[in-house]
């Protein structure tokens, strides 16, 4: 039964940026591997790209550069060596908690690998979350509907009843594409000009929409 102080009964999760502040690692890995390559690039310009996602990055750079599959590779192992202790943001794993303490559910929703699923046991989330949905489970991409009305099925809820947390405008556009709400966190305002109802900067925030927490 949902508690009279959760807006939502369901929460469903983005990983990268959204649970974890995962981009200063991903940025860094990027600019590492343009570097490696000869393609040094300005940490703005790659920072603005890996938050549209990793591959429009990927895709820019090999068109600008004439890079093949070597940009990906060289990536995908600096951002490996980089990433093993990626840190959630402040206050994320307390409001996990108290979401679910307050009768709430907790799922996931990421594009990144079973990596996430591992982190959120290493930093003391898995209590909190019931399940969700990684890249291996094969569903097609954000803004598609497909996962999140997987997890409606699986765990027996209606749309209503959930909102999509995320980063990036393909979050909220999947949540609405399945039916639900979305709630935006937006913490350097990237996507400022994107119409959402509900747009947070930061945990305090993002407490104060789900459950009427100040702090």
């Amino acid at each position: 039964m949902k508690s009279d102080s959760l807006r939502f009964r369901v929460c469903i999760w983005d990983f990268d940026g959204t649970l974890f502040d995962s981009y200063p690692v991903m940025n860094r890995a990027m600019m590492e591997a343009l570097q490696a390559l000869g393609q040094p690039r300005p940490f703005e310009e790659v920072r603005r790209l890996m938050k549209q996602s990793v591959s429009t990055a990927l895709n820019f750079y090999r068109e600008h550069f004439s890079l093949g599959e070597e940009l990906g590779s060289e990536f995908r192992r600096r951002e490996k060596l980089l990433s093993d202790d990626l840190p959630p943001y402040d206050g994320a794993l307390e409001l996990c908690r108290d979401i679910t303490e307050a009768g709430g559910m907790n799922l996931l929703y990421t594009h990144r690998d079973s990596v996430s699923e591992t982190m959120l046991q290493r930093h003391g989330f898995a209590p909190f979350f019931a399940g969700g949905v990684t890249a291996e489970d094969g569903f097609p991409s954000k803004p598609a509907p497909d996962a999140l009305l997987h997890l409606m099925q699986a765990f027996s809820f209606a749309a209503p009843e959930a909102v999509m947390l995320g980063d990036r405008d393909i979050d909220l556009l999947a949540g609405k594409n399945a039916g639900m709400a979305g709630c935006l966190f937006d913490p350097m305002d990237d996507y400022a000009s994107f119409d959402t109802a509900f747009r947070v900067h930061n945990m305090k925030e993002l407490a104060g929409f789900l459950l009427g927490k100040n702090g």
